[in-house]
């Protein structure tokens, strides 16, 4: 079976694969211990990890000594890459894009990761990463307002979130959620225009969030990243 890995800004996602199983084996805090814990007697012969940032060696070395690599913009990918600057393109966002075009080949796609950065990424129907959006996720969006601002308080995701506030801590959660939702519909709803096959992909730890209301096909796929990784090592093992 072979590890995978997908470390975030706050946590790490570790699955396994072996032959169409994708067995989730740990989500938690980056803690060297307790993700070899998770590993401890397993058949792993190989694998591959993304990371949002760099790493500690000691982890490095432990991927290493498992015999997984990293994916880089070096690394052959089953999709083209039309991104001017491929060095400088988020791994997870690459991997994302991967999965996405393992499940649905052939359509227009639009990837939606809402994690501390919300990203936006098209892949063509021919199979080519066409590059992508970034904007602030929830927590930057509602850290930026209290540290900003004079006097508006730090608000939490989990609460009541109406159509219109009826306080200052319903405004602000309302706000920013119901924006971030708007958002998210009016890029569906602007690439939809242009493909009407478009499929999107809403993966990340915020997407539960949000409920889109638009009549478009929306897969939620919370292991996209995971997916896409496993499709990158199937690929460089079997050539296709």
């Amino acid at each position: 079976m072979i590890l995978l890995l997908d470390f975030g800004n706050t946590r790490v996602k570790v699955a396994v694969k072996d032959g169409d199983d994708l067995r989730h084996i740990y989500c938690g805090p980056v803690l060297l211990e307790d993700i070899a814990k998770a590993v401890e007697g397993l058949d792993i012969k190989g694998g591959m990890w993304c990371s949002v940032h760099p790493l500690e060696p000691s982890v490095q070395a432990w991927m290493s000594s498992l015999g997984l690599s990293a994916l880089s913009a070096a690394t052959p990918i089953p999709i083209g890459n039309d991104y001017s600057s491929p060095a400088t393109l988020g791994m997870d966002r690459l991997a994302a894009a991967v999965g996405a075009w393992s499940m649905g080949a052939g359509k227009e796609l639009l990837v939606i990761d809402a994690g501390t950065a919300i990203t936006y990424d098209s892949v063509s129907a021919s199979g080519v990463y066409k590059g992508g959006n970034i904007a602030p996720g929830i927590g930057l969006r509602f850290k930026s307002l209290h540290e900003h601002t004079g006097s508006l308080p730090l608000v939490e995701a989990k609460g009541v979130v109406p159509m219109l506030g009826n306080d200052t801590e319903t405004a602000i959660r309302s706000g920013v959620l119901n924006g971030i939702r708007h958002e998210m519909e009016g890029y569906i709803e602007e690439f939809g225009s242009l493909f009407p096959s478009l499929l999107v992909f809403l993966t990340g730890g915020d997407a539960d969030f949000f409920d889109i209301k638009v009549k478009r096909r929306i897969f939620a796929v919370p292991d996209l990243v995971l997916r896409g990784l496993a499709r990158i090592v199937e690929f460089n093992e079997r050539g296709f």
